[in-house]
């Protein structure tokens, strides 16, 4: 949601290695010095590698670096700056080269945003197709579900309907998709096609396609029809098959027992109650798995509160350790945006840091600040985590200011008693590009300031940052002037010597947001005037 939050999205989940060592697969991505963007929101693993959105970057643990595709369609669709990645799943395909599904995101200029249809790699990056948004024609105005044909509402405009989650069922021959307004949608090999999963209505927790049934299947209305739990927001297949999806009125389950000879499925809802044996919010926004040595795997649950509701509600975590016979609540006040866990540990990324726990959620430690292991680079600020995931060698955590990246080692060091032990060391992937460099490449060309990301989307990126050099400490002036070069902004920072940067968030001196266009800038700096360009794209 980022209105409920465009970045409050969930990882998938790979577990085999996603190519060998002497693997070409490398050889067909392009490296890249660093992130396209310094917003991390999505990350997802493939064995011993990582996927990263906003603009899709993968970091391969083999050689150590990050890599981008270089696909003429990946160009188009991310290149401009029109789109951003808004889920990601990964599976391991044949070969181990991962199969690779990216949901896409586009901003409609409004308070929604808006389903930019998905990218799929079945070579584990290597090259990429189009599949469609989860939408509907205009004449699909009914459901079949199994004995009982459902009024439906066709869901056929891109607004509102973004795929907020993605899950892929083993052997990648099922793709599921929570898309907002368009609610759970189901992709098969076999259809080509997205087809529309029906969940219980509000007015119930349970539909079953063998009892004949008759609701309308529609998200909410503006002439009041329609129900929230036709919203879906996330999306999980756990090592049963048991399909999980979160949506605004709280946490379905079904069964592989629950797949009817149609194919259709019976749904069980969950709804918080007010008690601590219930989801704490009603909104689900997350869910991950944990694998466990003995028993079934633990589901971890996300949740955000809504006002209004008939029960107290509470932002936080929930767990289910028996496939939703009974819940807890091991994490409550916290707004959770992801999930991850190993065998003996949990990680929560939120609002005011990482939260780590050994004891199944029964305890935590909360990492707000870092120490990173290049002296020359500096974390902003305490940690704003959005995204969380964990490969066999390393934890990851995309923040707002980067990615971090902590080998699995040090990971232990967490959670350490004694006050006075050393905090581990990150590494901090950023975008950054050095002023004025002592060898100057193609890829590091010699500027005197520049500004990044850019092309600039304020609704993924925030702000944009603009770097420059300061000789020695003074007041530095940051102009920004549109295409006819009328000032539309002055940013004044008082800057020490060294390297610096001034944010900008796309709007102009009264705070409203500016069209998009080109928009140039200069910085009055050193007693001379250096200039750059920034392409802003709403």
């Amino acid at each position: 949601m980022k209105r409920i939050l465009i970045w409050l999205c969930v990882l998938g989940l790979g577990s085999a290695p996603a190519w060998g060592q002497d693997s070409p697969r490398l050889q067909e991505l392009r490296p890249t010095m660093g992130l396209a963007s310094n917003t991390v929101q999505e990350l997802a693993s493939a064995g011993d590698s990582l996927w990263v959105g906003p603009l899709l970057t993968v970091y391969a643990e083999e050689d150590e670096r990050l890599f981008t595709p270089d696909d003429p369609v990946v160009e188009e669709r991310l290149g401009t700056g029109s789109n951003i990645v808004l889920s990601l799943a990964t599976e391991t395909g044949p070969e181990e080269r991962p199969t690779v599904w990216a949901g896409l995101a586009f901003d409609t200029g409004g308070s929604t945003i808006g389903a930019g249809g998905f990218l799929v790699s079945t070579d584990g990056g290597a090259s990429f197709a189009e599949r469609p948004a989860p939408l509907d024609g205009p004449a699909d105005s009914t459901v079949t579900y199994g004995t009982s044909t459902l009024p439906a509402v066709p869901i056929t405009q891109e607004a509102g309907s973004p795929p907020r989650d993605l899950a892929i069922e083993p052997r990648a021959d099922t793709v599921w998709a929570a898309a907002g307004r368009s609610g759970l949608r189901r992709w098969t090999a076999q259809d080509s096609a997205w087809a529309r999963s029906v969940l219980p209505p509000d007015t119930s927790t349970r539909v079953d396609p063998s009892t004949p049934t008759d609701f309308l299947v529609a998200p909410p209305l503006d002439d009041g029809r329609g129900f929230q739990n036709h919203r879906a927001l996330s999306v999980l297949v756990d090592e049963t098959g048991t399909v999980w999806a979160g949506t605004v009125a709280g946490l379905n389950r079904s069964t592989p027992e629950d797949v009817g000879p149609s194919g259709d499925r019976a749904w069980r809802l969950f709804r918080p109650d007010g008690t601590p044996n219930s989801l704490p919010g009603q909104v689900v926004l997350g869910l991950a798995e944990q694998p466990r040595p003995n028993g079934r795997n633990p589901v971890w649950i996300a949740s955000l509160r809504t006002d209004g509701g008939s029960v107290l509600q509470r932002s936080g975590l929930a767990v289910t350790p028996d496939g939703g016979a009974t819940f807890r609540q091991p994490l409550v006040g916290e707004q959770v945006n992801d999930v991850a866990a190993r065998r003996t540990r949990v990680y929560a990324a939120t609002e005011n840091g990482l939260f780590v726990s050994d004891t199944q959620g029964k305890t935590w430690r909360t990492v707000e600040e870092v120490l990173l292991a290049e002296a020359n680079q500096a974390f902003p600020g305490t940690i704003t985590a959005r995204a969380v995931e964990v490969t066999p060698a390393a934890l990851w955590v995309g923040t707002t200011e980067g990615l971090l990246r902590l080998d699995r080692a040090d990971e232990p060091r967490l959670l350490a008693e004694d006050p006075e032990a050393p905090p581990p060391e990150w590494q901090l992937f950023r975008t950054e590009v050095p002023v004025n460099p002592d060898e100057p490449t193609e890829q590091v060309p010699d500027v005197e300031t520049y500004a990044y990301p850019n092309p600039f989307v304020p609704s993924r990126d925030n702000v944009v940052r603009i770097v420059y050099d300061v000789p020695e400490p003074q007041t530095v002036e940051v102009s920004i002037y549109d295409f006819g070069m009328s000032r539309v902004r002055t940013l004044e920072e008082q800057e020490p010597a060294g390297r610096q940067e001034t944010v900008w968030d796309g709007t102009d001196a009264s705070g409203l947001r500016l069209p998009t266009g080109t928009y140039l800038y200069t910085v009055e700096v050193g007693g001379t005037t250096v200039r750059g360009k920034i392409l802003l794209t709403n």
